[in-house]
C-alpha cells in the first residue's frame, strides 16, 4: 500500500495516525507539515515501509533515529526541513538517502561506512564540519553519487583505494573548505560524469589527467587556488564528451592550449546531452542542478540543461589570443574569457556560434574593431566587451540594438550607438549592418533572452552548485526495484496506492 499526498498545501503535525496502516511508501513532501517528530511516537509500525519522503517541509528539531531503523527502508528523503542535530544514521538496507537543506551539525558518521548498499547520498547545505571519511567511498563499491556541497567540510579530498571498483559517476563537493591535491586515484572512475569542486581551497596544477575520463560531461574547478600553465594535452582525444568546462577564478597562467578546443568534439555540434543521462538512471534529472554568478548574483538553475554547453576561462591570467578553432565550437551556448590578458583581435569565426546565449570578453586588452560577424548571433542576449582596446564603430542590427552602454564601455575608441560618443567618416567606413548582409530572411531567428534578459551583462562563473532536492516522484525504477523485493518476502499481490487526486494508482 502507498500513499501519496505530495504538493498539497496540506497544513498539520506530522501524521503518528498513519502507524495503523501497512504502508509500504509514506510521501508527504511539498506540503505544510510542521512541528517536532518526537521519540514518544517512535515505535513506527511500519514493517514494510521501504519509502519514506517527508521532505519539503516545516518540520524542525532532532529527528528521533528509531524513525530510520526499519528494516525494509531503502529510500529516504529528509530534504528541505529544519531538522538539526547530528545527521541520523539509515538503516543498513538504505540506498537513497537525501538530507540536503536541513541545519545538520557535526562530522559525518562513520557509522555511513558500513551501509554498503548505499549508491545515493546527498548530505548538501547543512553545517557538517570535520573531513569526508576515507572510507566513505571506499567501503561501499555500489556509491554512484556524494553530494556535500554547501557545508563546513575541511582537509582533504579522499582518494579511491580500489582503483578497479570505481562506481562513482557524481561528485558535488563545492562551497566547503577542503584543502591539499586534487585525487589521482579519481581518473580510475571511469563512469564519471560530473565533477563539482567549485569554492574550496584546493592548491594543485591543472588536472590533466582527468581528461582520459570517457564520460566526464561537467567539470567545474572554479574559486579554487590552482595554478601554473596548462600544457598540451597528452592523450589523442581528451574530455571526449565534455558540455561544461570551468576553470574560472583560479591563477592559471600562459596560453590556453588551443589543442582542448580543437578536440571538445560534443561541442562542436551533433550529440548534445548524451553524456548526462547515459545510464539510465532517472534519478540524476531530479538532483543535478546550476549556479550561474550573474554581476555578482548567485542564481540557481533547477536542472542542468542537456543543452547547455559552456567554457568559462574567466579570472585567470591567461595571455595570447583566442585560437580561431574556438568558432569550430557551434554548440556553445556560453563563453567567459573575462578578465585575464588576452590580446589581439577578436576572431571573426565567433560568428559562427550561432547557439551563443551569452559572451564575455571584457577585461582583457583586445585591440581592432568589433567583428560584424557577431550580429549573425541571434540568440545572444548577453554581450561584455568592456575594458578592452577596440576601436572603430559598434556594429548595428539585430541582438547588438538591445545592448546598452555597459557592454562597450571602458574602450575609449569605440564610438556609435549606445555609446554617446558619435563616429566621424572614418570610423562609418565599411560597418555593415546585420540586416544588409542577410540574404536569406529565413536565418532570422526571434531571439529569447536566457538567463537574465535583455541587455548585457557578465556572467563570471558557472558551476553545479549546491543541491537542494525537489523531488515531485520517487524515480519509477525504484518504486519497481522496491515493490519488487517486498513482493518477493510477503507473497502478496500487489496492492493499491492511496492518492490524493481523485483517483486510485496502481503499484507500478
Amino acid at each position: 500500500m502507498y500513499l501519496s499526498v505530495h504538493g498539497n498545501d496540506i497544513n498539520d503535525t506530522f501524521p503518528f495516525w498513519l502507524k495503523s496502516l501497512p504502508l509500504h511508501m509514506l510521501e508527504l513532501g511539498a506540503n505544510n507539515f510542521h512541528g517536532l517528530i518526537t521519540s514518544g511516537h517512535a515505535a513506527f509500525p511500519f514493517p514494510y515501509l521501504g519509502i519514506l519522503m517527508i521532505g519539503q517541509n516545516h518540520f524542525h528539531g532532532q529527528l528521533p533515529p528509531e524513525y530510520l531503523q526499519l528494516s525494509n527502508l531503502t529510500y529516504i528523503d529528509l530534504s528541505g526541513n529544519k531538522f538539526d542535530g547530528f545527521l541520523p544514521i539509515p538503516p543498513v538496507t538504505a540506498e537513497v538517502y537525501t538530507a540536503v537543506g536541513n541545519k545538520f551539525a557535526g562530522e559525518i558518521p562513520s557509522s555511513f561506512c558500513n551501509i554498503t548498499t548505499l549508491f545515493l547520498i546527498d548530505m548538501s547545505n547543512n553545517s557538517l564540519t570535520g573531513e569526508i571519511p576515507q572510507c566513505l567511498i571506499n567501503v561501499n563499491t555500489n556509491l554512484a553519487m556524494l553530494a556535500l556541497a554547501k557545508n563546513r567540510l575541511r582537509g582533504p579530498i579522499p582518494e579511491i583505494l580500489d582503483r578497479k571498483n570505481c562506481s562513482l559517476n557524481t561528485i558535488i563537493l563545492s562551497q566547503n573548505h577542503l584543502q591539499g591535491k586534487l585525487p589521482r586515484s579519481w581518473a580510475s572512475c571511469k563512469q564519471l560524469e560530473v565533477l563539482d569542486l567549485f569554492d574550496n581551497e584546493l592548491e594543485d596544477s591543472f588536472p590533466s589527467w582527468l581528461e582520459t575520463l570517457p564520460n566526464l560531461y561537467i567539470l567545474v574547478l572554479r574559486a579554487n587556488k590552482l595554478h601554473g600553465p596548462i600544457t598540451s594535452p597528452k592523450f589523442i582525444h581528451p574530455f571526449p564528451v565534455l558540455h561544461i568546462f570551468d576553470i574560472s577564478n583560479n591563477n592559471f597562467i600562459g596560453t590556453f592550449p588551443s589543442q582542448y578546443i580543437a578536440n571538445f568534439n560534443k561541442m562542436m555540434g551533433g550529440d548534445k546531452g548524451q553524456g548526462l543521462l547515459q545510464h539510465g538512471t532517472e534519478v540524476w534529472s531530479e538532483f543535478q542542478s546550476t549556479t550561474v554568478i550573474y554581476k555578482g548574483v548567485q542564481m540557481q538553475l533547477s536542472r542542468i540543461r542537456e543543452a547547455l554547453v559552456v567554457i568559462d576561462l574567466s579570472d585567470n591570467h591567461f595571455q595570447g589570443e583566442i585560437p580561431k578553432v574556438m568558432g569550430n565550437l557551434q554548440s556553445l551556448t556560453g563563453l567567459n574569457l573575462s578578465h585575464n590578458n588576452f590580446r589581439g583581435l577578436i576572431p571573426t569565426s565567433l560568428g559562427n556560434l550561432t547557439h551563443l546565449e551569452w559572451l564575455d570578453l571584457s577585461s582583457n586588452n583586445f585591440a581592432g574593431e568589433i567583428p560584424a560577424t557577431l550580429t549573425n548571433l541571434t540568440s545572444l542576449a548577453i554581450f561584455n566587451v568592456s575594458t578592452n582596446q577596440l576601436t572603430g564603430q559598434i556594429p548595428r542590427g539585430k541582438q547588438f540594438d538591445t545592448f546598452s552602454g555597459d557592454s562597450f564601455e571602458g574602450n575609449p575608441n569605440l564610438c556609435g550607438p549606445p555609446l554617446p560618443k558619435p563616429c566621424t567618416e572614418s570610423h562609418q567606413e565599411e560597418v555593415p549592418s546585420a540586416s544588409q548582409d542577410e540574404d536569406d530572411a529565413e536565418r532570422w531567428v526571434e531571439w529569447r533572452a536566457v538567463l537574465m534578459g535583455y541587455g548585457c551583462g557578465t556572467v563570471i562563473g558557472l558551476s553545479i552548485g549546491y543541491i537542494f532536492i525537489q523531488i515531485r516522484r520517487p524515480p519509477a525504477w525504484l518504486i519497481k526495484m522496491v515493490v519488487k523485493k517486498q513482493t518477493r518476502t510477503e507473497n502478496k499481490p500487489r496492492k493499491s496506492i492511496l492518492g490524493t487526486h481523485g483517483r486510485n494508482h496502481r503499484a507500478l
